[in-house]
């Protein structure tokens, strides 16, 4: 694990890098940003890559910052086979573009302000 590898991870949600490589990351004045990409491991033997789509998730602030995590998910096709299909990695709660113990904390809070979360308890990340 290299040093920002072992950085990210404290701040990651758990196991995010035995299925993710850190590719990139952003920081301005109001977000940090963090690129993932999914590593090349197919769900199933034989399935061939087909591509990526890139999913928006917002996880907790750091640093009075809005974070957002950007993973690059793979997709395959087996052969013979019309639909494409990925792995089996959660990235947020269902029904939501929150990380999924973000997802809880507000679930819990009602959705109101707290002063843990303060005001990034609205915060869902604008994009695809």
């Amino acid at each position: 694990m290299n040093n920002l590898e072992a950085v990210c991870s404290v701040f990651l949600p758990k196991d995010t890098l035995k299925n993710f490589d850190i590719t990139n990351v952003n920081e301005t004045d109001e977000e940090i940003e963090i690129s993932l990409k999914e590593k090349n491991n197919p769900p199933v033997k034989g399935a061939i890559p087909k591509g990526f789509k890139e999913i928006m998730v917002s996880d907790f602030p750091i640093r009075n910052k809005k974070v957002v995590l950007i993973y690059k998910r793979r997709y395959w096709k087996i052969k013979d086979k019309k639909e494409l299909i990925t792995s089996d990695i959660p990235l947020v709660h269902t029904g939501t573009k929150l990380e999924k113990a973000f997802a809880e904390i507000l679930k819990k809070r009602g959705g109101y302000e707290s002063n843990f979360l303060g005001e990034y308890s609205e915060f869902i990340p604008t994009g695809s």
